[in-house]
């Protein structure tokens, strides 16, 4: 599998528009390698559906990122493919992971062959939308060619450009404010409700594509260890929404059920997700203390990054 970095290399005395560009083409391109792979040969690697999506979203936070140097029209196209791109995963990956699960469950072997059956014909008609994603957007280069006249243009506007070059760190400074302030500030509120923690995971996965793309601007300690820490939180904070995800997936399949055997073993798993989603829920509340919180806003204080939310 092709590697791609999520850290970008940069200078904080470069041009702000050489950083973007640079920025912009390392999120772009594996969108375009693995939209074709996923598109075309799905049953070598689940990897590729996953990975598709996670670089959309990861071109979508750098196209918010640096909009305000994108043309208006190339931007809003880009952003709407990536946007389907994303999509057309959803229901492909969700298939994947289930059918995974299915097959190692060999202690419910005869419950679970049917249903493995149902699952991988809802994962072949999960695929059309892919493929037809990529004959529209791919398969004569089309996405490419877009993603390649944007880079072309993209650049200061108006009267930033009037006001002439701009350097790379202090733009990132007030880039990455306001999502350090939404950070600290969805911290605050009751993460006890499980809304409110969905929000707070927003607003740290938002703040953490920041920091992989911006990192360059400020020093090495922000990457090295205010990164990890934040990491951290966003691991334990994904699992708990990979377990409310898959309890919605689970409820789908189970209005679906046939058979009392089959309706049975959908509800003990989901009873079982259920558990785990409680414990991972207490586990990470309890985790995410007032200690942490501190340590947190201290590693990001030591590299001029202070939060506006006390």
């Amino acid at each position: 599998m092709a590697k791609f970095l999520k850290w970008v290399e940069a200078g904080p005395d470069e041009l702000l528009e050489d950083v973007a560009v640079r920025t912009l083409d390392s999120r772009l391109q594996p969108v375009m390698h693995y939209v074709p792979l996923a598109a075309k040969h799905p049953e070598r690697d689940i990897e590729h559906v996953h990975q598709m999506r996670v670089w959309a979203r990861r071109a979508k936070a750098a196209m918010s990122l640096y909009e305000e140097l994108l043309p208006k029209r190339r931007r809003k196209w880009i952003n709407a493919q990536l946007q389907a791109i994303r999509r057309a995963a959803n229901d492909a990956r969700d298939d994947d992971v289930f059918l995974q699960r299915l097959a190692g469950d060999a202690e419910h072997a005869a419950a679970a062959r049917p249903l493995l059956d149902a699952v991988r014909h809802h994962r072949q008609e999960a695929q059309r939308p892919i493929v037809k994603l990529w004959k529209d957007l791919f398969e004569l280069g089309r996405f490419p060619r877009r993603c390649a006249k944007l880079l072309r243009k993209v650049g200061l506007r108006g009267a930033a450009a009037d006001a002439g070059p701009i350097a790379f760190r202090p733009w990132a400074e007030n880039r990455i404010q306001p999502l350090l302030d939404a950070f600290f500030a969805a911290a605050e509120a009751d993460l006890s409700d499980l809304g409110a923690m969905h929000r707070f995971r927003i607003a740290g996965k938002k703040l953490r594509y920041a920091i992989e793309l911006l990192a360059p601007a400020f020093g090495e300690s922000l990457r090295t260890q205010a990164y990890p820490a934040l990491q951290d939180l966003q691991d334990r904070l994904g699992q708990i929404n990979d377990l409310a995800a898959a309890q919605s997936c689970l409820k789908r399949w189970l209005e679906q059920a046939e058979g009392s055997q089959q309706t049975a073993y959908l509800q003990q798993m989901l009873d079982q997700e259920q558990q785990r989603l409680e414990a991972q829920r207490s586990e990470c509340l309890a985790w995410w203390n007032a200690r942490r919180k501190k340590e947190l806003r201290h590693l990001l204080a030591s590299q001029g990054l202070t939060a506006a939310h006390p």
